[in-house]
């Protein structure tokens, strides 16, 4: 995953995305080791597509503009390597009919077609065949002639550097730049094989400072060098591809076989999920373990409000759930604010890091806080317009209501597990179904008696389940039996609404695989079918798309008409679920507008965000304002 300049340009190519803090983009080079063999050509796209690769690149050549004619057809004149190359490009350039099928065969099974115009003719027919981006080669990189009707398309350019003076790369991104085009630059070494010795992979480095998306083609042998450049931040891997390493050609020694393209795209992608991003926050197992081996402020004796703290009434001792130490001098002076008895933590409010109490006017939606029964006086105090109870099957047991009416809606969310299991409305195992919808049942009972004491329709929050530890499940079948159980739910006077779920979720200190309920498409269609509504979390729609490589505009866009209450959180990575907001990977300013029109209930949902009465939501609360919500 590129880590290059922050200030750098993306742009796309097709769906992908190409740039700072994005997967990425692996490129099989065939080039001309098809041969002129139609079949092969297919082959190697197979190939490349069962790898995993995102694009596969061809070459397109029109011999008579390239060359003069006696070099084409009086070979002998000239030099040892015009008498080898010459006949070659000769046998092996497809006609257009079949690039033509070819690019319709990439787009069949997934994959970008891209391809490199040697010449102008070659150029404008690749126009016509609207492909999505161009790859000039490093001979071109000085062919200004080229470069600028290439640029003219609008079509993004990937420039290899190779055989090039620094001077000479200088003035092609000049004149790119004058055209106004999206382009990257690759670094390369224009010999076949290049050794490690001469790879000079430090190039990355000093190519990203013209401020574009930089990448490496390698001629190198193996996959070790090419894995190197990506963890050095190339956007771009372009790699050769080959059937048979043995072939005759120039180009098949300096390929990779289609194992050896497996491997890569693999540790590539290993090692993009390493690099990560230039953001720090905690991992949830972080969180937990400095909770637990940490260590806090703590009152040695009973403080009164308006007392003067003095070193003598503050010690250090675990665990982590207060002030930290090295906010001692913070605390140190100051007047308490509240009545502290001993054995306290001391906390971000003793030290004046206080948060509006009041929210009551700030949104023009139903915005709300998630609490336990336990906690529900507190999270009131804030004038919540809604009140979310995330109930553990423990809850079921505790004689909870209120003492008098309330002036929020009722949400109720379903215990997400009973006992060692997880709840399951999609199970393939018939006694755990039955036992989560009557789970279900029961949490919609518990919410008809809290029901009276709050305004409104109230709602049910559901996961739908479908998670596995290592087997992966039918859909289809998942889909029967969550319809079948949502079926023998009563709902006339309640609104159940299934959440949308994470692909990688953690749970009885494992990380488990999603199966269903994930997909845009599929979370529509099953809504539809069923007229039931969504509760749309924000994380876990964010945690799918990063995962997929789709984009989360799209998710929203997709399933926008069946949102009826939304959790609100950032996301990092594949599993890093209720991260506080703006410390994930979500651009909040282009998803929000995507809910301008929405006026129904929501809540902060941030992981460990009722600790400190709730300091984590109420700091969510804050960054989502300017959101107009």
């Amino acid at each position: 995953m590129s880590h290059l300049s922050p200030e750098c340009a993306p742009f796309n190519i097709g769906r992908h995305r190409i740039g700072p803090n994005q997967p990425t983009y692996i490129v099989a080079e065939i080039g001309i080791n098809h041969n002129g063999d139609f079949g092969a050509a297919k082959k190697l796209i197979d190939a490349a597509a069962a790898a995993r690769v995102d694009a596969v690149k061809f070459q397109k050549r029109h011999l008579p503009s390239l060359y003069r004619e006696d070099v084409l057809n009086e070979t002998g004149k000239y030099e040892q390597h015009f008498q080898y190359m010459i006949p070659i490009l000769k046998k092996v350039e497809l006609a257009e009919a079949q690039m033509a099928e070819l690019k319709a065969y990439c787009e069949h099974v997934g994959l970008a077609f891209l391809c490199t115009p040697f010449d102008l003719p070659s150029a404008d027919f690749l126009t016509r065949l609207d492909i999505n981006a161009f790859k000039i080669a490093s001979a071109d990189l000085t062919n200004t002639e080229l470069l600028t009707h290439v640029a003219r398309t609008g079509k993004p350019i990937i420039l290899s550097t190779g055989m090039s003076y620094w001077r000479e790369v200088e003035a092609a991104v000049a004149l790119l730049r004058r055209q106004q085009v999206a382009f990257a630059l690759l670094h390369c070494r224009s010999v076949y094989p290049v050794w490690p010795r001469e790879v000079n992979l430090k190039m990355i480095m000093k190519l990203s400072r013209f401020g574009c998306p930089v990448g490496y083609s390698g001629h190198d042998i193996g996959i070790t060098i090419p894995l190197v450049a990506a963890s050095m931040g190339a956007c771009i891997i372009e790699k050769h591809i080959t059937l048979d390493k043995t072939m005759a050609g120039p180009d098949h020694k300096i390929s990779l076989e289609p194992y050896e393209l497996k491997r890569l795209v693999r540790d590539i992608r290993v090692s993009d999920q390493a690099m990560g991003k230039n953001k720090r926050f905690l991992l949830r197992g972080e969180i937990i373990n400095r909770e637990l081996f940490a260590k806090s402020l703590v009152a040695d004796r009973d403080i009164a409000a308006g007392s003067r703290i003095e070193p003598h009434m503050v010690i250090v001792q675990g665990p982590g759930k207060g002030l930290p130490p090295n906010r001692r001098d913070d605390l140190i002076g100051r007047f308490a604010v509240r009545d502290i008895p001993a054995g306290d933590f001391f906390t971000e409010e003793d030290v004046g890091e206080t948060l509006s109490p009041n929210f009551k006017n700030t949104f023009r939606t139903n915005w709300g806080l998630i609490c336990r029964f336990y906690d529900f006086e507190k999270m009131q105090v804030y004038n919540p317009k809604v009140i979310e109870f995330h109930l553990a099957e423990k809850d079921f047991n505790f004689e909870f209501k209120p003492h008098q009416p309330c002036d929020q809606q009722l949400i109720v969310h379903a215990p997400d597990y009973m006992g060692a299991h997880l709840l399951d409305l999609c199970s393939e195992d018939e006694t755990a179904r039955q036992v989560s919808v009557q789970m279900i049942a029961r949490t919609m009972d518990l919410t008809r008696r809290l029901a009276p004491f709050f305004k409104g329709r109230p709602k049910v929050i559901a996961h739908p389940g479908a998670m596995s530890l290592n087997s992966k499940l039918s859909a289809d079948k998942l889909r029967a039996n969550l319809t079948r159980s949502v079926a023998a739910l009563r709902c006339e006077d309640i609104d159940l609404l299934l959440e949308n779920l994470p692909p990688y979720p953690w749970f009885f200190g494992g990380q488990w695989k999603g199966n269903y309920f994930m997909d845009a498409g599929e979370i529509h269609d099953f809504c539809t079918a069923n007229g039931l509504g969504l509760c749309f979390d924000t994380s876990h729609a964010a945690l799918y798309c990063n995962a997929k490589d789709r984009q989360l505009t799209h998710f929203i866009e997709t399933i926008r008409p069946h949102i009826r209450h939304i959790h609100f959180a950032d996301a990092y990575g594949l599993d890093g679920e209720g991260v506080q907001i703006g410390e994930g990977d979500i651009a909040f300013d282009e998803i929000m507008p995507l809910l301008a029109d929405y006026t129904g209930t929501w809540v902060p949902e941030i992981w460990r965000g009722h600790m400190q009465n709730g300091r984590g939501f109420l700091l969510a609360l804050e960054k989502l304002k300017p959101f107009g919500l």
